[in-house]
């Protein structure tokens, strides 16, 4: 039933934005230019892909196994009866875990009849050892998507320098996993990764005390599709997602004034930084941004590596200054005079000198960086 909810109010934020001159103009030339790309790809590479190894399209699949999540369709208004009913929280969460699970069996589905044309055009990957890369990766990522759901409660450092160790770690046997593609090791360590997640699961069911954590995070969950579309056109409805109250991080139990002078422009910045620090996940994005753009730029040819990082200064311009329109918006006095007052402006740009230039600025050092090994060494 939670499940069957959960799709409509999905498909009605889908209808929300799909009138005729989307699918029209949009939808269908996408979806038709998507088909013949695809089939050319059975026999040819396309000329900007030519000279990249086989192990750079499976790094694209590393990053894809972080994009799991555990769903658990509870709502606030359930607290009553899942009290009184403590059985049921248990049959929720195991049957939001195996539909979480059928959905990501699903995902890796798709990617590996995406990338399958990929052993038409190398040697050295046959079909089995593509096979068992697809598995051990649709593993990883339910074993990642569990882990996530297990330090979901955890403070902010914590969890911090946990996803860094756990991502360089995981990166590092992919690697090494990859690079070899030997099919039974790929198997065995499948096997087992389904095995941590499947012991993961039953650790969660046993945490009764869980219940706010989990009807938070189902609240972003079930809004993510609509944020996403928000972002696209922020003019759409977005329903009010309730946040539950937290402790604050240390760095902002004292917060004061950011700026002495309390002109309009610098009081609509201040707001607009304190907003960003104290909501996590913009943190988490930022620096994922950051490390994907990186990444990219280290195992992409010469030629290609400004191209990523141009590319990167548009969209991660852009996106700060959704994040921007997002949380002014969210204020209901600077909603009106959104655009039409001279202060506003101005914040935008000091905010995106604050946020863009210092990211701009990492990812143009290890640009040069990487330009420089690539040639001389």
């Amino acid at each position: 039933m939670a499940i069957k909810q959960d799709w409509r109010f999905q498909f009605k934020n889908i209808l929300s934005i799909l009138d005729w001159t989307i699918i029209l103009y949009l939808l269908i030339p996408s979806l038709a230019f998507v088909g013949i790309a695809y089939h050319s790809w059975w026999f040819t590479v396309p000329n900007w892909l030519i000279g990249f190894p086989p192990s750079l399209y499976f790094l694209g699949c590393y990053f894809i196994c972080w994009q799991g999540r555990l769903r658990t369709f509870m709502e606030e208004a359930d607290q009553l009866y899942l009290l009184q009913f403590s059985k049921k929280t248990v049959s929720m969460r195991y049957m939001g875990a195996l539909y979480s699970s059928f959905s990501i069996f699903i995902k890796w589905v798709v990617v590996f009849l995406f990338l399958f044309p990929m052993t038409n055009h190398f040697s050295e990957l046959e079909i089995g050892q593509f096979s068992a890369a697809i598995v051990y990766f649709f593993s990883l990522n339910l074993l990642l998507t569990t882990y996530e759901q297990t330090v979901y409660h955890y403070r902010f450092i914590k969890k911090f320098f946990l996803h860094v160790f756990v991502f360089i770690l995981f990166a590092f046997l992919s690697y090494l996993l990859i690079n070899q593609l030997i099919f039974i090791v790929l198997m065995i360590v499948s096997i087992i990764f389904i095995g941590l997640a499947i012991w993961q699961i039953k650790l969660y069911q046993s945490q009764y005390k869980s219940f706010y954590t989990n009807v938070e995070k189902e609240q972003r969950n079930k809004v993510r599709l609509i944020s996403f579309m928000f972002a696209i056109n922020p003019d759409i409805y977005l329903p009010k997602q309730k946040k539950l109250k937290k402790r604050s991080l240390l760095l902002w139990r004292n917060s004061t004034r950011i700026f002495i002078n309390r002109a309009p422009e610098n009081g609509v910045t201040e707001l607009f930084i304190k907003a960003f620090l104290r909501e996590k996940t913009n943190i988490f994005s930022y620096i994922q941004i950051l490390s994907v753009t990186i990444t990219l730029i280290f195992v992409t040819p010469i030629w290609l590596k400004w191209c990523v990082f141009i590319a990167f200064w548009f969209f991660f311009k852009e996106w700060v200054i959704l994040l921007f329109k997002e949380i002014i918006k969210q204020n209901p006095y600077l909603s009106i005079d959104y655009l039409q007052r001279e202060y506003i402006f101005q914040a935008q740009k000091m905010c995106e000198k604050r946020f863009v230039y210092p990211g701009v600025s990492i990812v143009i050092l290890f640009a040069s960086l990487s330009t420089i090994l690539a040639i001389f060494i």
